[in-house]
Formats: C-alpha cells, sequence, structure tokens
C-alpha cells in the first residue's frame, strides 16, 4: 500500500501533509482500508490500552466515532460527563465512579462503601431505589450528612396508617426497631403480648 499520508496533498512526493488526527505512529490501513477513507474498518487494528484511557466493560464495544468526534484523537474528553449526560444535573458531584460501573448504568449498592458508616443497607433496603431515600434535590453528594437514619424519617406514612395492631392509637413508640427486629419485612416482629417495648415516647 502507499504511503497513506503522502496521498492528502495535491503533489504526493514534494508536498507532504500530516495525517489529521495529530502525531501518530501506526499505519493508515490499520483503521481505513484502500477503497475509501470512510467509513474506517469495523475492527481497527488499534491497541488502545496503551492509551490513557484503556477500554472497559461496555466501552469495548461503542464504535471509534462515538467518542472521537473530533479527528486528532488526542483532543477528546477523559470524564464521564464529557460523554454522558448527567441525570442527576451535577447534584451529586462529578465522581461516577462512587456509584457506577463500566459494566453498566445499574448501580451496585454492594459497591457504595460509603453506605457502610452512618446507614448499612441490608434487608430490604438493599434494593431499594436510591431515590426512594435521596430526594430529587437533594444538596451535594446525595445529602447523605442531611439524611435522619431514623426509620420514621421515610416510613411515617406506615406506622401512621398501620391498622393491626393500630400504632397510633395504641400508642406505640415511633422508634420501629423496638418491635420490627428484621430489615427484611415489616410483618416480622417481636411479641406484641406482654412487651414493654412497645410503648414510648413518640
Amino acid at each position: 500500500m502507499m504511503n497513506c499520508v503522502l496521498a492528502w496533498a495535491e503533489n504526493p512526493v514534494e508536498k507532504p501533509v500530516q495525517s489529521p488526527h495529530g502525531p501518530m505512529r501506526m499505519a493508515c490501513e490499520k483503521c481505513h482500508t484502500a477503497s475509501a477513507w470512510r467509513p474506517i474498518r469495523s475492527k481497527p487494528e488499534f491497541d488502545h490500552s496503551k492509551t490513557s484511557f484503556p477500554l472497559r466493560g461496555l466501552h469495548v464495544g461503542v464504535r471509534c466515532e462515538e467518542c472521537h468526534l473530533n479527528p486528532e484523537f488526542a483532543n477528546v474528553g477523559a470524564n464521564c460527563q464529557d460523554c454522558h449526560a448527567d441525570l442527576h444535573r451535577r447534584k451529586n458531584g462529578i465522581q461516577c465512579d462512587l456509584c457506577h460501573r463500566v459494566n453498566g448504568w445499574q448501580v451496585s449498592v454492594h459497591s457504595i462503601n460509603e453506605h457502610q458508616d452512618r446507614f448499612p443497607l441490608i434487608g430490604a433496603h438493599a434494593v431499594t431505589d436510591c431515590y426512594s431515600c435521596h430526594r430529587v434535590g437533594a444538596v451535594g453528594q446525595f445529602n447523605r450528612q442531611g439524611l435522619s437514619t431514623e426509620c420514621v424519617s421515610c416510613h411515617m406514612r406506615a406506622f401512621q396508617g398501620a391498622k393491626s395492631p393500630n400504632h397510633m392509637a395504641g400508642g406505640f413508640s415511633t422508634d420501629c426497631r423496638q418491635c420490627h427486629l428484621s430489615m427484611d419485612n415489616w410483618m416480622i416482629a417481636g411479641s406484641l403480648a406482654g412487651s414493654a417495648r412497645i410503648k414510648g415516647g413518640r
């Protein structure tokens, strides 16, 4: 194959031109074909692991053109928000990998280590959607320090609506853990009969 860079010149022998991709040490045919510049090969021979942004997870299957909008390949962002819309509207900071992984947007609560300090996600809380507690509009990274860890801060309606037994009429404590010993299900509660823990300040 001829020297591709020279082919860009009107007179390829006397007026060589530089690649539009900036300084690169690889042959053009690693990405292009002899028939035309575009489209590029379906599987370019380029080792992205030797760059400052190795392709991992779902990035491996993304077409080059989806990230490299500028023909000078080094001129591309390396932060998540450079390519992805921030559905949190910057309210949760810019470090997406605190919750997300390159294998998908789905959040794994087990990867959110910061939850182990004030409110470990166990029982039913481990499968609860983040925004059930972290309301849209919270200030800062999910407003962690501003959220109460008391059960009634999220479950007051359930407390007020309980009829069997009627928690309000019975004067039950709003400290739910006095009776509900498990976080898996509200129906799992300690024995009500003769329990001195039931009564308490509301």
